[in-house]
């Protein structure tokens, strides 16, 4: 028996969802509570679901819909980012740098640490301008301003 499409399409874009919920909660259940809520909003939305376009894109900008939507109903104040359940590196050295960008994206505003983050999972300025409802020329200026931020955050 052949699985759902809606299935194979979770599945193959479990990491992505659970970085997302990472970076919006820092305790396990609350990362629970959003996945879910994550997931009940891509089945709510899967009728419109569009093939000929990239799969990825339609899941992110659920999802981050979904968690800034959760986070304003569940948080009154930013959180700051755990690194639990992340996978960092074996190297100790690389292990170090990225537990360090972790807690310095941890300390920018929310809007910052998404686009930085979707910056970091390899999306194009193209389609973060797309997902964020932004200019690419808006997103490239934006995180060379993060980049810079991020550098003056280390050096305090």
């Amino acid at each position: 028996m052949e699985e759902h499409p809606f299935i194979e399409l979770i599945e193959r874009h479990e990491a992505a969802i659970g970085r997302i919920c990472r970076s919006f909660c820092s305790v396990a259940e609350d990362r629970e509570d959003l996945r879910q809520e994550i997931l009940l909003n891509l089945w709510r939305g899967w009728k419109g679901y569009r093939p000929d376009h990239k799969a990825i894109t339609w899941v992110y900008r659920v999802a981050l819909n979904t968690a800034i939507t959760w986070r304003r109903h569940r948080r009154k104040q930013i959180e700051t980012l755990s690194l639990d359940g992340y996978d960092l590196p074996e190297d100790s050295a690389l292990r170090e740098q990225s537990a360090l960008l972790k807690a310095l994206i941890a300390q920018l505003p929310v809007s910052d640490q998404r686009l930085i983050n979707l910056y970091l999972d390899g999306f194009e300025t193209e389609e973060i301008g797309r997902l964020m409802g932004i200019s690419q020329t808006n997103v490239t200026t934006r995180i060379r301003r993060i980049k810079e931020k991020l550098r003056k955050i280390k050096d305090i």
